[in-house]
């Protein structure tokens, strides 16, 4: 769940008659670009996550997430490497990938036969 709060989503239109242009039901208020809140919270049954409130970064805050960011990524990539050879070097993989060759070869095979 995500509510944003100080944001204008979209245009906001009013049926109204030519006189009615300065009716109290008729005019829309104005907002003026300000700060927005960005909140974040998780609602299932019976539970309840956390609820977060984010305020505004500053310049510095922004340039030390980007660093633990790519440093948190470059560790997620070896992590997915390691566990990548771990599984083709499984007999499962070795089996799937055979089965995944027959397959395409055997589709190849009816292709020609149908002229394709």
């Amino acid at each position: 769940m995500a509510v944003e709060v100080g944001a204008v989503f979209g245009t906001n239109l009013v049926w109204r008659e030519k006189e009615e242009k300065w009716h109290q039901d008729c005019v829309g208020t104005k907002k003026k670009q300000g700060t927005s809140v960005m909140c974040w919270g998780m609602i299932s049954w019976d539970w309840k996550g956390p609820f977060h409130v984010w305020s505004a970064e500053t310049k510095e805050e922004k340039d030390k997430a980007k660093k633990e960011i790519g440093e948190w990524n470059a560790r997620c990539e070896e992590k997915e490497e390691i566990q990548n050879q771990q599984w083709k070097a499984t007999e499962e993989f070795k089996l799937l990938k055979e089965r995944e060759l027959r397959e395409a070869k055997e589709q190849r095979a009816a292709a020609v036969e149908r002229g394709e």
